[in-house]
């Protein structure tokens, strides 16, 4: 009676009871579509290498005259030797070596030449080599000592140098970088000038004021002797060298340096010297007035404490040595900083997912109503994408209308291989040196095909104001364009990340598993055999040093293959594509004959994650284990 009244209340409305029987519905076709992909697989990090890190090392070593009695068989020259020949064995290490007296010599760029008509107009890129004929003749040139003890003048040809290579360098680079100051003098320094105006205010004293404070031309044979120097200006006191290490320590705060550390050293022998004068507490050498040791031994020391260094003395020329200081590279653990999967060929769109043959960006049905080339990724082929002149089409660009400002030559070079030109990079302001402009965990070409800001970190921000950041939006393979609440449990990928044991290198390794990566059915592309309905998916890896998750990362990629053809065709048919760390490369050195997938090499690693992904004999395993 029951099943008789909820069916007649289905079949007729009443309560009446009947005696009809239920009846198969035939004109109902079900049918379940299996277009879904599953990649799993093994990632490593680099190892805590140290080449992974450059170091360079700048000696500044002062050549004045009083060198000739301190350190008469020139032990600072075989010190700076010594070391050289034994952290030249690294291959990431560099050295700059500058000698300091009435003019700073850049004795590791000789042709360099700092005058007092430009102090700051001179190129130093290159200053830093590991050139062994260089470095010999540099150290050679050690040996001469002659006139002053110009700290503030080495000081500031240190800052040039450091400038110009930080400028010379990639951002990422610069983030690992350590550079090492060495310091080496044998005094206070000299020439100290005290203008009136400081005198007047108390800040200086002008006792000790020379003669060429006032006029430098009367010292001056050539224009490259104290080039910073004056007249009537306040020169190399306390405050102006405390200044010109606050500087040099905040351009490698602006640059991003991963370290800087400034050391000093003071050479200084009492057995050497005559006597001290009782007034000053100054030793003297033959009536002349030497060295002052407590006063250089506090202002060395000051120099290192503002450049986060370290302050040695050494009584005697026997006692140099550069290795006590701290020049080992920085040595930083890596971690997975980001895990993104994207099919390139299946876009997120307020339709749902939708065909992008080119995977461009723009989806199929897009490019087809703008009447763009649906199976290439620049219509008009003048070197800008489609994306990025359908982005930029209210400020001149055209999608179909050819556009200058992308010629033959660099202009179309990828430098960074982050699927941007280099005349795009330009116009997007992004860097050509970085995968990761932003330093957001998301590659810059990507950003691009999303539509988020590959030049600002916006994945925090949620442009669509669905509950979803930026940077969620993407790893999920959902739009930042509207609110898809409603499908997001069907379109949105799933991660599964577990770190396991190390790698026999040392690298952190991760288990993954990326699930409900959806295929569709792309045009074949003009010039690609066989890519009628191939879908390219890259898993992209961001490694980072654990401590600093604002570092730009060094990026890897993966590229998987599969294909769709509605409704019922799907390659590989399990559904199971397997990766292992071997299949993630350098963005540059991916190519198509890496990716993995299509044709039976999906199941690389049956089994896993039983069996070890890169174990040298995987077990097989039955097909059905590797269903989705």
């Amino acid at each position: 009676m029951r099943r008789s009244f909820i069916m007649g209340l289905w079949a007729l409305g009443s309560v009446a009871c009947t005696e009809s029987l239920l009846e198969p519905i035939t004109d109902v076709d079900i049918r379940f579509v299996d277009n879904l992909l599953r990649v799993e697989g093994r990632l490593c990090t680099d190892p805590p290498e140290e080449s992974d890190f450059p170091t360079k090392i700048l000696f500044l070593i002062d050549g004045s005259g009083s060198m000739q009695f301190v350190d008469p068989f020139t032990r600072r020259a075989l010190a700076v030797e010594e070391a050289i020949l034994r952290l030249s064995a690294n291959p990431s290490v560099e050295f700059a070596i500058v000698r300091f007296n009435e003019s700073d010599a850049v004795l590791t760029k000789p042709e360099s030449q700092i005058t007092t008509a430009d102090p700051f107009g001179v190129d130093l890129s290159g200053a830093f080599t590991r050139s062994n004929a260089v470095l010999a003749d540099a150290v050679r040139e050690l040996q001469e000592a002659d006139s002053v003890t110009d700290y503030q003048g080495a000081l500031s040809t240190a800052f040039l140098i450091l400038a110009q290579d930080m400028i010379d360098s990639p951002p990422a680079e610069l983030a690992r970088t350590k550079y090492v100051v060495l310091f080496l003098s044998d005094g206070d320094p000299f020439p100290t000038c005290c203008s009136d105006e400081s005198a007047a205010q108390g800040l200086c004293t002008q006792e000790r004021n020379i003669p060429f404070c006032d006029d430098p031309d009367a010292i001056r044979a050539n224009p490259t002797q104290l080039p910073f120097l004056e007249a009537g200006q306040d020169y190399n006191q306390p405050y102006q060298i405390f200044d010109v290490i606050q500087d040099i320590m905040e351009l490698a705060e602006n640059f991003g340096v991963g370290e800087l550390r400034i050391n000093t050293a003071f050479l200084f022998d009492p057995t050497l010297v005559d006597d001290v004068n009782p007034a000053t507490g100054c030793f003297e050498i033959a009536g002349v007035n030497f060295v002052c040791p407590e006063d250089a031994r506090e202002l060395l020391g000051r120099i290192a404490e503002i450049g986060q260094g370290v302050f040695r003395d050494f009584s005697n020329a026997e006692e140099i040595d550069f290795l006590g200081f701290d020049v080992s590279n920085i040595k930083r653990d890596n971690a997975l900083k980001n895990l993104i999967a994207t099919n390139v060929n299946a876009l997120p769109t307020s339709q749902g997912l939708r065909p992008d043959s080119d995977g461009d960006g723009l989806d199929d049905d897009l490019e087809f109503e703008e009447q763009m080339d649906r199976s290439n990724r620049d219509s008009d082929g003048d070197g800008f994408s489609d994306p990025v002149e359908y982005r930029f089409r209210r400020n001149g660009l055209d999608p179909l209308s050819f556009n200058p400002g992308c010629e033959e030559g660099e202009l179309r070079d990828d430098l960074d291989a982050d699927g941007l030109l280099t005349c795009e990079e330009i116009l997007l302001r992004t860097s050509t040196d970085l995968f990761d402009t932003d330093a957001d965990g998301v590659p810059d070409g990507l950003e691009v095909m999303y539509g988020t800001l590959p030049n600002e970190s916006d994945n925090l921000r949620d442009a669509d104001l669905d509950g979803r950041r930026n940077g969620d939006e993407i790893r999920f393979h959902t739009s930042i364009g509207f609110d898809e609440a409603n499908q997001r449990v069907e379109l949105a990928y799933r991660y599964e990340t577990d770190e396991v044991e190390r790698n026999e290198r040392g690298g952190r390794c991760y288990d993954f598993t990326v699930r409900n990566i959806q295929l569709e059915t792309p045009l074949a592309r003009p010039g690609e055999d066989r890519s009628f309905a191939r879908n390219d998916i890259f898993v992209y890896t961001a490694e980072a040093p654990f401590d600093d998750p604002n570092d730009f990362g060094r990026f890897k990629v993966a590229c998987v293959q599969g294909r769709y053809i509605a409704p019922d065709f799907k390659d590989p048919l399990g559904g199971v594509v397997q990766l292992c760390p071997d299949d993630f490369r350098e963005p540059f050195e991916i190519t198509p004959d890496d990716c993995v997938g299509l044709e039976g090499t999906a199941l690389k690693y049956p089994g896993f994650p039983n069996a070890d992904p890169c174990g040298p004999e995987p077990q097989a395993a039955p097909q059905e284990e590797n269903s989705p």
